[in-house]
């Protein structure tokens, strides 16, 4: 009894000193990759992207849309000629109807990852995006893991990096 005081002043003053603790989902607000003004989650949301690898370039338009949990779009040059449709969630990403150029399954699963990577950063079910440093450095918000880094800049654009494949994505929305 003569120690109760003590004791529990002592805890009192260990609880007011210890860190606080952040739930692993939850993201502060200003850092979330994708904000209302770049994505829409009922309409079609399409962008200019560019793919450059070492041997070559490839541009075209990328359209996107949320449909039954899941995001579905297609990724098309310039010409309307198809590169791939996927189907992307937090659990995974599927392409299909991959042109011939690409329709090997290391590059298949390359860009599927990249792909899911991109789109479900901001989901909290997705592990990458969970586990993914996140940082602002005046006005470009850069997300990393080991080995991807997606940014997002001011002038609206925004630019993934596959450091090991040596692959870069730029893509900006396109005004309707």
């Amino acid at each position: 009894m003569r120690y109760l005081l003590f004791v529990s002043l002592f805890l009192t003053l260990f609880a007011g000193c210890s860190p606080k603790v952040v739930p692993v989902s939850g993201f502060k607000s200003d850092l979330y990759f994708w904000l209302p003004q770049i994505r829409d989650s009922i309409k079609n949301n399409k962008y200019r992207i560019t793919i450059n690898t070492d041997k070559m370039d490839i541009s075209g338009i990328w359209v996107v849309k949320r449909m039954d949990q899941s995001w579905r779009g297609t990724m098309m040059n310039e010409f309307g000629l198809k590169m791939f449709d996927f189907i992307c969630t937090a659990k995974g990403c599927e392409l299909m109807n991959v042109a011939a150029l690409a329709n090997k399954w290391y590059i298949k699963k390359t860009i599927a990852d990249d792909v899911q990577f991109i789109l479900e950063i901001d989901n909290s079910i997705y592990k990458k995006g969970r586990t993914a440093h996140r940082s602002r450095n005046n006005d470009t918000l850069t997300i990393a893991n080991k080995n991807k880094m997606l940014q997002r800049f001011a002038i609206g654009e925004m630019v993934m990096y596959h450091k090991q494949r040596n692959l870069t994505y730029s893509f900006k929305k396109m005004e309707e």
